[in-house]
């Protein structure tokens, strides 16, 4: 017999409306209407106004007074930024691996690396996101670094959109995998100079793609 403490609401809906927004059921600059959303949802207004929230504090939802909620908007200059950022955290997340034992660490990337290849096969972009967010968590998992791992926690969330919708447009043309090869081969030889350079590369290899994807939505264009 299992002893499972069921999940709160607010948690369950954030859930449901951060999936709503990463594969694009609510895009960019969409207003979240609370009075909407409690008939999609069948529920009251104070759990979701808190699942919300949740979601504003994860970067992927703005609130403005007198407004409400909308989904945050993308333009082509916060983008970069979001990616820039990235790109220099998480090569900093890769040097501080340096000292630190990373056989554990290798299983774990070559299994995310596996799980993406078989969900390119299947053709299933969320799940193929899922294990590439797993690779790369993984990393900040053994780099032990709580105030770095938070930073890139948010700014991988605001990513998220941005991530799904290019590989949703260029799927075919996902070169993540074998630049995860490249970054556990590095580890493997113990070059974590070379690893952590390979790893902003990576992040930031789709800077331009990305920048164009929401261009005709800039931010505060909406309603």
């Amino acid at each position: 017999m299992t002893n499972s403490t069921p999940e709160p609401i607010p948690y369950f809906l954030m859930k449901r409306i951060r999936q709503g927004i990463i594969i694009g059921r609510y895009r960019p600059g969409d207003p979240l209407r609370e009075q909407q959303l409690e008939v999609e949802y069948g529920v009251s207004r104070g759990p979701l106004r808190e699942a919300l929230r949740l979601l504003q504090l994860r970067g992927l939802v703005k609130h403005e007074p007198r407004r409400g909620f909308r989904v945050r908007e993308y333009s082509a200059e916060l983008t970069e930024q979001i990616y820039r950022l990235r790109g220099l955290l998480e090569r900093h997340a890769v040097e501080a691996l340096a000292g630190k034992s990373l056989t554990d660490l290798i299983i774990t990337l070559q299994a995310a690396n596996a799980a993406m290849k078989q969900q390119f096969s299947a053709r299933n972009i969320e799940s193929y996101l899922e294990a590439n967010v797993a690779f790369h968590d993984a990393i900040m998992q053994t780099a032990n670094n709580e105030p770095l791992q938070k930073a890139i926690e948010t700014l991988n969330e605001m990513a998220q959109p941005i991530r799904f919708a290019l590989l949703a447009k260029r799927f075919e043309n996902s070169t993540a995998i074998d630049e995860h090869e490249k970054i556990i081969s590095f580890l493997l030889a113990g070059d974590i100079s070379k690893a952590a350079l390979c790893i902003e590369q990576h992040v930031t290899h789709n800077i331009g793609s990305a920048s164009q994807l929401f261009r005709k939505l800039p931010e505060n264009s909406r309603p």
